[in-house]
């Protein structure tokens, strides 16, 4: 055999194997991914465990209204996926009922509030100090709520030197931390600081620092798996706010706190059987649903739906899954997500 031939044999041998190499590489990758794809096609999902039983009903406030007359108009008109099952968390609760009143009585001092809290009844406390400030605390669940009469204050009315969106939150976050009551899944979450401006001694939304003198804080929980958030009774404010002046004196620096919040324990829960989009829909438009962002309308248009949780506002052991439904104007509405065969 001459060396020209042995050399083009030799450079189809390369060529053809190659090509044969190319063709075993795509080969198994197209039957890896063939496999992955019948094995999940062929999940077999695991049935809710409903662990804890017969859950409470979600308590909202009580509200009257008019129920509506709804239309959809989703993106391309495709309506959102949703599994059949949904967690229900623990919200973990301390017994302590014995020492509540003196250790919140302890965070009021740390507050500033010296005096001897007066029992308003239903577990809430009131304490004043000279400053002419209130704070209300409920010793049971240690939810407060801290004011100060800024609407009649000349002083904070004139002062435009409110602290920047930035500053604010760091205000707000070292109050909390000076009372502890500032847990892990606040620091993990979203802050907002919007700006205000008294005005008839209540406060009107305002875009600019400059025509500012107050500042509000919103604390919101991080969301569940970074995608899942927890709604509250408010669709524009926190259950966890601050509204800070840029006063240089105690009293008039932090004028109001509202602080609502229960802890969940988010690696315990159980799994419930849900609604189903459908049957969400038609309770929403049997008036079975409510409203967070009311509208005089009789007729709305609905464009956005999810699933969230909800901050419970009543002593309950769970945190459970709503659907919400959003639509024109603002028009924002809960309707619970857990089947009525499991709640009572």
């Amino acid at each position: 055999m001459s060396l020209t031939k042995t050399a083009y044999q030799s450079r189809n041998n390369i060529k053809f194997g190659g090509l044969a190499f190319i063709t075993l590489v795509l080969l198994i990758a197209i039957f890896k991914i063939g496999v992955t794809a019948y094995k999940n096609s062929r999940v077999v999902k695991v049935e809710p465990n409903v662990k804890y039983g017969i859950l409470p009903k979600i308590v909202f406030p009580t509200k009257e209204f008019t129920p509506k007359t709804f239309t959809f108009e989703t993106p391309n008109d495709v309506f959102p996926k949703f599994d059949n099952q949904a967690r229900v968390y623990i919200v973990f609760r301390t017994d302590k009922s014995f020492l509540a009143l003196e250790q919140e009585t302890e965070t009021a001092r740390d507050m500033g509030f010296t005096e001897k809290g007066i029992d308003t009844g239903n577990n809430i406390f009131e304490f004043k100090n000279a400053s002419n400030q209130t704070l209300r605390i409920n010793i049971l669940d240690g939810s407060f709520r801290l004011s100060y009469p800024y609407g009649d204050d000349q002083i904070l009315m004139a002062n435009k030197s409110v602290p920047d969106k930035e500053e604010a939150k760091e205000k707000a976050k070292s109050f909390l931390q000076s009372v502890d009551r500032f847990p892990k899944d606040l620091e993990k979450g979203s802050q907002i600081s919007t700006f205000y401006r008294i005005e008839g001694g209540s406060l009107k939304q305002v875009t600019s620092q400059s025509e500012a003198n107050l500042v509000r804080v919103d604390f919101y929980r991080e969301n569940f798996d970074n995608e899942v958030k927890i709604v509250s009774t408010e669709s524009n404010k926190a259950p966890i706010s601050l509204l800070l002046s840029g006063s240089g004196v105690g009293s008039r620096n932090i004028v109001e706190v509202d602080y609502k919040y229960v802890n969940i324990d988010r690696e315990s829960y159980a799994t419930y059987p849900t609604r189903t989009l459908d049957e969400a829909m038609s309770e929403l438009k049997n008036g079975k649903y409510w409203p967070v962002s009311d509208i005089s309308n009789d007729k709305v248009i609905l464009r956005n739906i999810y699933l969230a949780y909800f901050e419970p506002i009543s002593l309950t052991n769970f945190m459970q899954p709503v659907y919400v439904f959003e639509g024109d104007n603002n028009f924002i509405a809960y309707v619970s997500a857990v089947s009525d065969k499991f709640t009572k």
